[in-house]
């Protein structure tokens, strides 16, 4: 049996399997640990309550995709995903405990077992997914990605591949009829965006994927493998005819967002309140002056509104005109450096959210003069304010702080992933991942 190949390494059939069956003994696992220490007894196994909810969560885990790839990667695409699946079967399972009588899930509900069971076997899933795939992923020197077309775009995808970390090589054809079809050593095809195929080649090329291998459009390919939208790849038709942008088009998932903003806004406001009130205490000792600084940015649809921040900078710092922030700006104070690393001088941008002028996830907001000129020097950058700017977003946990127009122009193609793909899972993602990075205190 020929079996499917992919961009990261050999499918091995005995992944999916020791996958399932190490989920399902760190889920018994987890409750046997949350029983005991809450209850002082071991959960029943056996009985119907407990199989029940298990399967409801494996099941779960399943329609989610945690068992349905053929990509077996070192390195997971959004690897947090598994989380937040088993976090979300709690919905059908409560919904199954209120069918059946809460009274019969006494001995897995009682005293906060089942969220404590589920919480760690969350957290022992993402791990379990890093450690097989790891085990079950076996590059092959000998497999390619066959670029069809053109030099440049092996190019880019070599690029790519060495700022990213992804372990694959990339080779460029001109003629596809050189193309070994009988060969096992191409991993994937990659078209580039001007090439046409002629009906010997259009044969070759059904051929190949008629033996597994995976074909993409470039765009497709970098989507997919480097959750960018290569702005210079792509024109109007394909924003016609390309799938996604469904937040665009869904006012409940619209209003959803908005919920989640505000109820996550207020939280973040409660919880940092005394941060909050610290750093209004500390900045005017660090550095004369006031301690909120307000600056007038671009918005939903192109309009204007005032950003809220904790000051960073000496005041006057720009009497010269606006300036891109730098590595070791000059401009900012000591205590104003720890605030930008933490991001505890985005905080007050909460209030931005509650007002509705901002989104908790979304495109950074850019000042006026800045968009004015990359208007005119990015293709398709104003498209970034069809959504409301994000206090945090796909750009900023995926790229370094930009400072330049080139930049800018790498940052849009983080946005307009974000803006194509977006899904609670996605923003969860991101929340995660910004949390890391204020841990890691490197922002700027």
């Amino acid at each position: 049996m020929h079996l499917p190949r992919n961009i990261y390494g050999v499918y091995h059939p005995g992944h999916k399997v020791t996958l399932f069956m190490s989920h399902l003994f760190l889920l018994c696992a987890s409750f046997y640990a949350a029983s005991v220490k809450r209850l002082g007894v071991a959960p029943e196994f056996l009985s119907i309550e407990f199989t029940a909810m298990a399967t409801i969560i494996m099941v779960s885990m399943f329609f989610g995709g945690v068992f349905t790839s053929v990509h077996i990667s070192p390195r997971p695409k959004l690897p947090l995903k598994t989380f937040f699946i088993v976090l979300s079967s709690a919905l059908p399972s409560l919904v199954f405990v209120y069918l059946m009588g809460p009274e019969r899930f006494t001995a897995l509900l009682g005293r906060g077992v089942y969220p404590i069971a589920l919480l760690a076997f969350a957290i022992l899933a993402v791990s379990n997914q890093y450690l097989w795939n790891r085990i079950f992923y076996h590059p092959s020197t000998e497999k390619w990605t066959v670029v069809i077309g053109s030099g440049s775009d092996k190019n880019k995808i070599q690029t790519l591949l060495s700022t990213r970390g992804h372990n694959l090589k990339v080779k460029g054809f001109v003629d596809i009829k050189s193309l070994n079809i009988s060969s096992d050593d191409i991993s994937s095809i990659v078209l580039s965006p001007k090439y046409l195929a002629c009906a010997e080649e259009k044969r070759i090329l059904m051929l190949m994927r008629l033996k597994g291998v995976p074909i993409f459009s470039l765009s497709d390919f970098l989507e997919s493998f480097f959750f960018l939208i290569p702005v210079s790849d792509i024109d109007s038709e394909w924003f016609i005819r390309s799938g996604g942008f469904s937040m665009l088009e869904s006012d409940s998932s619209l209003r959803f967002k908005r919920f989640i903003d505000v109820v996550a806004a207020t939280a973040i406001l409660f919880i940092a309140s005394p941060v909050i009130l610290v750093t209004c205490l500390l900045i005017p000792i660090s550095s004369k002056g006031t301690v909120f600084f307000k600056q007038t940015r671009v918005g939903l649809n192109g309009e204007f509104f005032t950003l809220i921040k904790f000051r960073t900078m000496h005041m006057n710092a720009e009497d010269d005109g606006a300036k891109w922030a730098q590595e070791n700006d000059s401009r900012i104070y000591a205590f104003g450096s720890f605030l930008r690393r933490t991001r505890i001088d985005e905080l007050p941008q909460c209030w931005n959210i509650l007002r509705g002028e901002m989104s908790l996830v979304g495109p950074r907001p850019e000042r006026p003069v800045f968009t004015q000129e990359l208007s005119k020097e990015i293709p398709y950058y104003d498209l970034r304010h069809v959504v409301k700017p994000g206090l945090t977003g796909w750009a900023q946990v995926s790229y370094p702080y930009g400072s330049s127009v080139e930049d800018a122009l790498k940052k849009l193609q983080f946005d307009l992933y974000y803006i194509k793909n977006y899904s609670l899972v996605l923003d969860l993602n991101i929340m995660l991942r910004t949390a890391l990075v204020m841990l890691r205190r490197s922002g700027r």
